[in-house]
């Protein structure tokens, strides 16, 4: 059964629902947490947030800030919050001994089963679903890309890089996806430049590329052969000492690549509500990452592919 808690929102006197349930995926009870405006158009698109490991749907809206659901009210689409199985996602790391992976589950038949829901019951797009992830969350945006592109009109990942072809699972279709991509250069557990994923104290998730070459991927698969366009942000905060660069890789009839290069940002979803914990790094004050994200998302093409 469908368990609606109504809220009101004082700043703007409208009624939104959450939905909190379940679905039958392979056998397995699977459970998501969903933000749906009050006035949700037909048509609408749907946006899926992925937490990190040990995380959860609920635990994924608050640390975005609850953003997605403001941005939802504020441009008419479902943000849907996923929990993973025993709070995991089955990406594409072969040597990160997560539940999900460990019992190969479905999570890319959850997310179908999920987009035919909302469509049949909501009447959302399927041609215009997105799916943003942050940690373990963003390594599985990043398998829904390499091997079921057809199923999303953009992706976006945060705090995650491509493992290296010996550490992965994955099979990669080969075919562009519009993609964001955003990384600390200081982040403690997922490497910049490359190498080992480790959380503390000594839990290995095996070796991954840098974050550059992960954009880089994306941007030839994509069929940009240059360089991209590079520009700074403007610094808002003298206090801040991180700072923001932004690769674009954009022509008529590609996928857009944009990848956000933060010096000196943490391994963080970077917003102005939610504080991470300290050991997590440093949050950049001159982005507010789901705000860049549904931008980006909005402005992309539905999937023809649907």
């Amino acid at each position: 059964m469908t368990i609606l808690v109504w809220l009101v929102f004082v700043t703007t006197n409208t009624l939104a629902a959450d939905e909190r349930n379940t679905i039958q995926v392979g056998g397995v009870e699977r459970s998501y947490l969903a933000y749906i405006p009050e006035h949700l158009p037909q048509g609408a698109p749907i946006l899926f947030a992925l937490h990190g490991t040990g995380g959860s749907g609920e635990g994924m809206r608050v640390a975005t800030g609850h953003e997605f659901d403001r941005l939802a009210d504020e441009n008419g689409f479902a943000a849907i919050y996923p929990t993973g199985y025993k709070n995991s996602w089955d990406d594409c790391r072969k040597t990160d001994p997560l539940p999900a992976k460990r019992e190969k589950i479905d999570d890319l038949g959850f997310f179908r089963a999920l987009i035919a829901r909302f469509h049949g019951e909501h009447g959302s797009d399927p041609s215009r679903v997105f799916v943003m992830g942050h940690s373990n969350g963003a390594q599985m945006a990043l398998r829904v890309a390499l091997e079921a592109p057809e199923m999303v009109a953009g992706i976006a990942a945060v705090s995650a890089n491509l493992p290296v072809a010996d550490n992965s699972i994955c099979h990669p279709s080969r075919k562009p996806v519009a993609a964001l991509l955003m990384d600390g250069t200081a982040d403690p557990i997922n490497p910049f430049t490359g190498g080992e994923v480790i959380l503390p104290p000594h839990y290995s998730r095996g070796l991954v590329v840098s974050a550059p070459a992960t954009a880089d991927y994306w941007a030839k698969v994509a069929g940009y052969g240059g360089d991209p366009r590079v520009t700074g942000l403007p610094h808002r905060d003298p206090a801040d000492p991180t700072s923001v660069t932004v690769s674009e890789w954009r022509a008529p009839g590609k996928k857009e690549i944009v990848f956000y290069a933060i010096a000196g940002g943490g391994h963080v979803v970077p917003n102005p509500v939610y504080t991470y914990p300290a050991v997590l790094g440093a949050t950049t004050r001159d982005i507010d990452a789901p705000a860049e994200i549904w931008k980006f998302f909005a402005a992309l093409k539905p999937n023809a592919g649907n």
